[in-house]
């Protein structure tokens, strides 16, 4: 079992890879009016008219017809979301699918795609059981949207066998990144990765980048993404000065590791893993009387549980997103769209940033099988899915280039204090003064794979 918790720090490795005005202004995600005024100057783009954020008419009536592909008929298409929620690390990467029911119950109510609903299936593979879910997924539905699993590989190629389209929210393994009838919204592929952090770290600590170090749970996926941050840092001149693994779950060594930061003087330390066990290195940091400079997080970081434990401890954190935040949420439609269509249609739902892009993921498919009309085939949608060369989903998050294959230069900084996440402009040294995002093409790093 040991083990098995452990595994939890997979998931989040996936928003590595992964634009309105600002404000110095904060918002509790919690507390999001559903009455809010999201709409565009036509008023189209309310959520209660069936559009999202800048996107028109996502879900609405019409008249496609034929059973065209498994799992569609005149009137329904049967779509699942793979998730892990139901394994041994209770809940785990649940937002997916609480996303995924409000989403259906808001595209329903709009008149769903072309007129034919969605029903949604349940494709818990707990965390053990991928190919098992995936089976059961070939057996009725059209596509999966929305989810993602830990351990994603199918070694027996079962989804692509089976001719099952995937929009997923994330991939993981090096298999799934690049597997067939797939189309990321946030791509995640092997050898290209947005690494926009190390540009800002350089900007704002350039005499610290001979004492980096590195901080990696001791697992094969772990360790993959490890070594391909080691060659981004590398490429960006800083220098490796410390390079330690700890025991992916019941590590008890955090003392230990604070006096060694502390001991070489590590002033840039970057972190892979999971908020629960970096709480805990902030705490032995506390008692040594030492942090470094910059800690450098990943998107998995921004996690409002983390805010509220950690936050007074948390020292200098640099997390990377390619997310709109929560907190800037009334400067943009899409966010406060995406916190409205939680609270009307599934209020009990976890909000999340992953669910941020599961509803990406949904937004994709339902422009690209509408695209279909009545001819709604896996080779339709996986056509038009990647036919966008700008998404955004809505707003939701920065331009991206769906497919497998290129990840976006665009990121920006969050930090964290006592008082919650905000949004370090200085950082992030955006690129377009109307956006939040830092978008320089340089951002883009190759790595081995």
């Amino acid at each position: 079992m040991r083990y098995i918790r452990g595994c939890s720090v997979l998931m989040a490795l996936v928003l590595l890879a992964g634009a309105c005005g600002r404000s110095d202004e904060s918002a509790d995600p919690g507390g999001a009016d559903p009455t809010s005024t999201t709409a565009g100057a036509d008023g189209d783009t309310l959520l209660a008219n069936g559009g999202f954020g800048d996107l028109v008419a996502v879900c609405e009536e019409g008249d496609a017809t034929g059973a065209t592909a498994q799992g569609v008929t005149d009137t329904e298409i049967h779509v699942g979301t793979v998730s892990d929620k139901g394994g041994p690390v209770a809940g785990l990467n649940e937002e997916m699918y609480d996303t995924s029911v409000a989403f259906v119950k808001w595209c329903n109510e709009k008149g769903g795609i072309n007129g034919r609903k969605l029903v949604l299936d349940d494709i818990d593979a707990k965390l053990f059981e991928y190919e098992a879910a995936i089976t059961t997924a070939c057996e009725k539905d059209f596509a999966v949207v929305g989810g993602g699993a830990v351990f994603d590989n199918d070694p027996n190629g079962v989804r692509v066998a089976c001719g099952l389209p995937n929009i997923p929210s994330y991939v993981v393994s090096k298999e799934a990144r690049v597997a067939e009838l797939q189309v990321q919204p946030v791509p995640n592929p092997l050898d290209r990765i947005g690494a926009g952090r190390y540009h800002a770290v350089k900007r704002e600590y350039p005499d610290a980048l001979k004492h980096y170090g590195i901080m990696a749970g001791n697992l094969p996926s772990i360790l993959l993404v490890r070594d391909q941050l080691l060659s981004v840092a590398k490429e960006n001149g800083f220098t490796v000065d410390y390079n330690v693994m700890y025991a992916p779950t019941g590590e008890t060594g955090w003392d230990n590791f604070a006096q060694e930061i502390k001991a070489k003087g590590i002033k840039i330390l970057e972190y892979v893993g999971q908020p629960s066990d970096v709480k805990l290195l902030n705490q032995a940091f506390k008692t040594a009387g030492y942090y470094p400079d910059v800690l450098m997080l990943s998107t998995n970081f921004y996690d409002k549980n983390y805010a509220t434990e950690a936050g007074a401890i948390a020292g200098n954190l640099y997390i990377q997103s390619a997310y709109y935040p929560f907190e800037l949420a009334k400067d943009n439609k899409a966010t406060q769209d995406f916190l409205d269509l939680m609270k009307q249609y599934n209020p009990d739902g976890k909000v999340a940033v992953l669910g941020t892009q599961g509803l990406s993921a949904w937004l994709l498919f339902a422009r690209a099988a509408s695209a279909c009309g009545s001819e709604l085939t896996t080779t339709c949608l996986i056509k038009n899915a990647g036919a966008n060369p700008v998404w955004t989903g809505g707003g939701l998050h920065a331009p991206q280039t769906p497919g497998n294959t290129e990840p976006s230069a665009c990121f920006l900084i969050l930090n964290l204090d006592k008082d919650g996440f905000s949004y370090n402009e200085k950082a992030t040294a955006p690129t377009d003064g109307d956006s939040l995002y830092n978008c320089d093409p340089k951002n883009v790093s190759d790595v081995s794979s």
